[in-house]
């Protein structure tokens, strides 16, 4: 009977202290789940805090609300700028739009820098962690709450979109940031080669509100590079990156002296890193579609300076020729915008318009009173056009494909 009762005695002591505990385990867990932004402070929660308060004051940069003692350009020894090691990967160019200047990338931003004396942490207090990781909703908090080289693409047509963010602190206080982001740049396209040109796409990145003297980027570890696909009218070509610096106005926003970005010796430029990738024209559609078909237009022109009528005298001159080249020259530049400066493609349709208009007058000449029953005149007016004028549009047609650079770069200066 004792041993029966002692029985039922413990198995009562293990009920109640299941009831007592549980509903507290359910509460706390449902703490968690319904504040997420707070499982970053229940995650990296120091071990000691609660027991020492020092502890617990020397890691107020990863929890709580964001104070400017945290935010505050970090300290380096003998003032020297802040490195910020940058590099970017182009994952995919999502469109070139030519007409309004800007092409659509998706990249891999990654930069690293050091925070040592306020992000410095032992990893026993955090459980023996060597690295505090954050990604999405706890990486955007914890950004908040330090210091970053606020990088901006300063050539953007509006704010870059981040499509996935990680935030990573090394217990020696460095800091790595990673982003895959999404943004729609200008960039300055030069279309006088056209339909035979290559561009640079660049993508410019500053700290916005730092100049050269507090922060300054420099090379990553990581390269830079491109995996991208070109896109449908476009082959792309070499990646590369530039370390360089430039003034910026917004100085402006850290100082009360007018003008004071405008130092003579750049003390107050923008350190700046300068990505570009050369793009190349797929150009074998327009050429076999547009260009092919008006120099076959002009061809025409010559076959029709061969022939002659029953009396003697040259055809009728070509006009559908001409409509033809009116109707495959207008529409040539449609998805170009409004240019100062003629292009490749509009000299080889000036080309072919003068050629049409020197043929026309040298007929119209043969069709008047006093050469119409003048044969040696009729001759000589079609051996003009058929031996001296086609043959010079056709070499001054191809010569200025192959050597238009050269040409446009003499008259430029």
């Amino acid at each position: 009977m004792c041993r029966v009762s002692r029985f039922w005695k413990d198995s009562v002591k293990i009920v109640l202290k299941v009831l007592v505990i549980f509903p507290f385990a359910a509460v706390g867990s449902a703490e968690v789940a319904a504040y997420p932004d707070n499982v970053v402070e229940y995650k990296y929660q120091p071990l000691n805090a609660q027991k020492d308060e020092q502890v617990k004051d020397r890691y107020k940069c990863f929890k709580g609300e964001a104070k400017k003692v945290c935010t505050q350009r970090p300290k380096t020894k003998n003032k020297k700028p802040v490195k910020v090691q940058l590099s970017l990967h182009l994952l995919d160019i999502l469109e070139v739009n030519e007409k309004d200047g800007t092409w659509t990338v998706r990249a891999f931003l990654y930069s690293r820098w050091r925070d040592r004396e306020r992000l410095k942490f032992e990893p026993s207090d955090f459980d023996g962690l060597n690295r505090l990781s954050y990604s999405g909703i706890l990486a955007e908090e914890q950004v908040k709450r330090i210091w970053t080289p606020d990088l901006t693409i300063t050539n953007s047509f509006n704010r870059r979109i981040q499509e996935k963010l990680e935030l990573t602190i090394n217990r020696n206080g460095t800091v790595v940031h990673k982003e895959i982001f999404t943004a729609k740049i200008r960039t300055k396209f030069d279309y006088s080669m056209f339909p035979f040109d290559k561009q640079v796409a660049a993508i410019e990145i500053e700290p916005f509100t730092e100049i050269i003297k507090s922060v300054r980027l420099v090379p990553a570890v990581r390269k830079s590079g491109n995996s991208s696909k070109s896109p449908d009218t476009w082959a792309s070509g070499e990646f590369t990156t530039e370390f360089t610096t430039r003034p910026g106005a917004r100085y402006e926003l850290t100082t009360d002296e007018p003008g004071a970005w405008l130092s003579p010796n750049g003390a107050n430029n923008f350190s700046l890193v300068t990505y570009r990738l050369e793009l190349e024209r797929n150009y074998f559609n327009f050429l076999t579609t547009k260009i092919l078909i008006l120099f076959v237009f002009g061809l025409a022109l010559w076959v029709s300076a061969m022939t002659f009528s029953k009396e003697r005298l040259s055809a009728d001159w070509p006009w559908e020729v001409v409509l033809g080249i009116i109707f495959f020259s207008l529409d040539g530049q449609d998805m170009l915008p409004t240019l100062s400066y003629l292009t490749l493609f509009n000299v080889l349709v000036i080309t072919i318009y003068v050629y049409a208009a020197i043929d026309l007058a040298v007929w119209t000449i043969g069709r008047t009173r006093k050469t119409l029953d003048d044969l040696n005149i009729q001759v000589l007016l079609q051996r003009l056009r058929v031996f001296v004028i086609a043959p010079a549009f056709i070499i001054i047609w191809w010569a200025t494909i192959f050597h238009f650079e050269q040409i446009s770069n003499l008259i430029n200066g």
